[in-house]
């Protein structure tokens, strides 16, 4: 009798797993299918993604040994081809090398575009700013002070990945263009407040002993400051060392492209 039952409840069991796999066996199985096909997806993104680092670092490294080699037409032209097919970090680090190599050629009108466009290429706010500020420096070696001021409102703003370097560069403008209010403040700014790289605040605090003497009179101090130094705000010896940390953009690195 107690087998008879067990067999009974047994068959009960079954009829209700049935009635239940009926229903939701579709959504459980379609389910299944996007997990599968998710994960697929993904491992083929990476392994793509990964091709197109290899890809890019190559044609990089290619374009850099013709630079060395002192064919610059062509690097120039190697380096721009390559930012329209690289990820966003490769593309606009190549943007920047084909602007220097400009610059190094004497073409800064080309270098200044370039640098622009290298802005636009990168994701991260730090190499967006660092291409602006290269921009900006060749700006103000030209004497276009306005359309360097015009640039700096969004890289001097608080914790702005260049801030320091942005501001120094603000108030040697504002000493050019005779504002000496705005350059006592911006030098005063970067000399007394904590966390400035050492030889920006030495720099600032040099700066401020030329800003009262001419106010004083025009006679007193005829002679231009010098520019400030193309440094970078983490006070390393290049510029481009920002570059060297790990960028998100970079497949290599970090997102999709950003450093050999």
């Amino acid at each position: 009798m107690v087998d008879f039952i067990n067999e009974v409840e047994e068959e009960l069991r079954k009829d209700d797993y049935n009635k239940l796999l009926k229903k939701y066996g579709p959504a459980i199985a379609a389910v299944i299918a996007i997990i599968i096909a998710g994960t697929a997806f993904l491992e083929w993104r990476k392994s793509s993604d990964d091709r197109m680092a290899r890809a890019a670092s190559s044609s990089y490294v290619s374009a850099s040994d013709l630079a060395s080699d002192g064919q610059a037409d062509r690097a120039v032209s190697s380096f721009v081809a390559l930012s329209e097919k690289a990820p966003s970090g490769y593309a606009g680090l190549s943007l920047m090398r084909a602007a220097a190599v400009e610059l190094e050629g004497g073409d800064s009108a080309k270098a200044i575009d370039l640098y622009d466009q290298a802005a636009k290429k990168f994701k991260l706010a730090r190499h967006k700013d660092l291409a602006s500020l290269k921009a900006a420096y060749i700006l103000s070696d030209e004497g276009a002070y306005a359309d360097v001021q015009a640039r700096l409102d969004s890289l001097t703003k608080k914790d702005a990945p260049y801030e320091f370097l942005a501001r120094e560069l603000a108030g040697f403008v504002a000493y050019q263009t005779g504002d000496m209010d705005t350059a006592r403040q911006e030098f005063t700014y970067l000399e007394s407040i904590p966390g400035v790289p050492p030889s920006i605040a030495e720099r600032a605090g040099q700066f401020l002993t030329l800003v009262p003497a001419s106010e004083q009179g025009e006679s007193e101090s005829d002679a231009a400051l010098p520019p400030p130094s193309d440094d970078t705000q983490s006070d390393a010896s290049e510029p481009d060392a920002a570059l060297s940390e790990p960028i998100s953009d970079i497949p290599t690195q970090t997102e999709s492209g950003d450093a050999p």
